[in-house]
């Protein structure tokens, strides 16, 4: 019997989704964690010893306020800048807690990602159902405002050098990665391939803390990647010799990947023979036997013509799952 994995990308449902009449009411509580991102409409104004600015979210660009006293400012490539480096036009990422107005957020941390929109949408931030911009509680339920509809999972490239490896005794299969700045916490499946600078397969557990990687895959939370294919680059002086190193991003970067061309996509139909709701995975099988093992977290599943999430379905289902996988070079 054969057995194949997939890893895919498609139509997948909204981070969070309450109903659209809810969000002309609804706001994060005091205290709530969030990632604020948007597009700055009133920079700091450093000369009048302002800490502070406002940033445009959603299509009719609601005015956050944003807090900067004691917060880490960062520019594009991940370097630490003041407040005179932002401009209006610009595409931001915010961390904080919101502060006694649902619409002011107290920042620890403050990063440009994008010069513009365009560079916005190019960058590993950017949800496709949310293009104007967002304000996303990150601790519990992932919650958005303006509430996320339906929104296509983001593919990307992440270069970066490791800060967490997987551990001594090969417990884990996650790491940190230190890109531009930020911190992502990317997950290695079984599945996905492993390689050096020569192209040999090697084991996760074989790249260590100071080594930089290039990690394809999947953003699947704020700051969090699930990974299809990783290279080891090396140590800093291999990685400062490669092809991967930008001397405008010494620190890393991420860059979406975009254009049908990086893509193949496909449609399967099968019964449901094991569910694995933690990692997102779902094992059919086909008519002809074959069993395929497919990540649902970025995928468009379909039960009797209605689309449903993984929680719904169960063994013995028949269901339609379509997507994409990155074609790599």
């Amino acid at each position: 019997m054969n057995r194949i994995l997939i890893l895919v990308c498609g139509l997948c449902v909204g981070l969070a989704a309450p109903a659209r009449a809810e969000h002309k009411t609804k706001a994060f509580a005091r205290n709530t964690p969030v990632v604020v991102v948007g597009v700055v409409t009133s920079e700091p104004k450093s000369a009048t010893g302002e800490k502070k600015m406002q940033v445009g979210v959603g299509t009719e660009k609601h005015d956050y306020t944003l807090h900067l006293r004691g917060a880490s400012l960062s520019g594009l490539g991940g370097q630490k800048v003041d407040e005179d480096y932002f401009d209006e036009g610009m595409w931001v990422r915010a961390e904080g807690k919101v502060m006694d107005d649902p619409r002011r957020v107290s920042v620890t941390r403050l990063q440009v990602i994008g010069k513009d929109h365009p560079g916005f949408e190019r960058s590993a931030y950017f949800y496709s159902g949310l293009t104007h911009g967002y304000a996303m509680a990150v601790a519990g339920e992932r919650e958005t405002l303006p509430p996320a509809g339906a929104v296509s999972a983001m593919p990307f490239v992440l270069v970066g050098k490791v800060s967490d490896d997987t551990g001594t005794f090969n417990r884990t299969r996650t790491m940190q990665v230190g890109s531009a700045g930020n911190t992502w916490t990317i997950r290695v499946p079984k599945s996905a391939m492993i390689r050096d600078t020569a192209g040999k397969e090697i084991s996760v557990h074989e790249i260590h803390r100071g080594q930089w990687v290039r990690a394809y895959g999947w953003r699947t939370g704020d700051l969090r990647m699930r990974v299809e294919r990783l290279e080891n680059i090396g140590k800093q002086e291999a990685f400062v010799s490669s092809s991967f190193y930008r001397a405008e991003f010494p620190l890393g970067y991420v860059d979406g990947i975009t254009g049908e061309e990086a893509f193949t996509p496909f449609r399967h139909v099968g019964t449901v023979t094991s569910i694995d709701p933690t990692f997102g995975m779902v094992t059919v099988r086909e008519a002809d036997g074959t069993e395929r093992v497919i990540y649902t977290d970025a995928a468009t599943i379909t039960r009797d013509g209605e689309t449903i999430l993984i929680e719904r379905i169960k063994v013995g289902d028949t269901v339609t799952i379509e997507g994409r996988t990155i074609r790599f070079k």
